[in-house]
C-alpha cells in the first residue's frame, strides 16, 4: 500500500503525459470518484471507459516507439523454460510459444527477458462484465513454467454485473434463453 501512495502519483502524471485523458473537474484537476467502501474521492476515470481510455493512450505510445514490434493476432500458449526444454541448470524463461490465429501456426518467440502483462481473470465468473480473454492464462503459464503463485486474494476484479435469472433474454449458462 505504501508503494501505491508513494508512487501512483508520479505514474498518473506519466500515463497523463503519454496522453491520457483522464475526466476533468469543473475547478481544474482531475475529477475524482469514489467507489465501493471508499471513504474519500479518490478515484481517477476517464468518463465510464477507463481501461479503454488508458489502452488506447498506451497503444498509441507503443505504435510510436521505434524499438516496439508488435504481433497482432497472438495468442500466448506457454513459457518456454530451459526444464520443459530438458536444459540443464537453474530453470530459465527463454520465450513462449504463441499461436497466430490468422494463420493457425504456433510460432517461438524467444527472449533474453519475458515479461507476462496478460490481464485480468474476471471471466473465471460464470456472470461477470469481463471480457472473455481476461481468462487468467497468464497466471497459469507462469504457475506451469515454475513460478510461485501467491497472495491472489490480492488480485483486483471486477466481475461486476448482476444475474437476473427471471429475464427472459439473457442467455443462460447452457447458451439457451434464461
Amino acid at each position: 500500500m505504501r508503494t501505491i501512495v508513494s508512487e501512483g502519483p508520479a505514474l498518473v502524471r506519466e500515463l497523463a503525459e503519454v496522453g491520457v485523458k483522464f475526466s476533468a473537474a469543473a475547478a481544474g484537476g482531475f475529477d475524482l470518484g469514489r467507489e465501493g467502501g471508499h471513504t474519500r474521492r479518490r478515484v481517477l476515470h476517464a468518463g465510464d471507459i477507463t481501461g479503454r481510455e488508458i489502452e488506447r493512450a498506451l497503444l498509441a505510445a507503443v505504435a510510436a516507439h521505434p524499438n516496439i514490434q508488435v504481433f497482432e493476432n497472438m495468442l500466448a500458449i506457454d513459457l518456454i523454460t530451459t526444464q520443459k526444454i530438458g536444459q540443464p541448470g537453474r530453470n530459465q524463461c527463454l520465450g513462449c510459444y504463441a499461436l497466430d490465429e490468422n494463420r493457425n501456426v504456433v510460432e517461438v518467440f524467444a527472449a533474453k527477458i519475458t515479461l507476462l502483462a496478460t490481464g485480468g481473470s474476471g471471466k473465471v465468473y460464470l456472470y461477470t462484465s469481463n471480457p472473455d480473454i481476461a481468462s487468467g492464462d497468464g497466471v497459469a503459464m507462469a504457475y506451469r513454467a515454475g513460478c510461485a503463485v501467491a497472495n491472489m486474494e490480492f488480485v483486483q476484479f471486477h466481475p461486476t454485473c448482476l444475474y437476473e435469472p427471471r429475464r427472459q433474454d439473457v442467455p443462460d449458462q447452457r447458451g439457451g434463453a434464461g
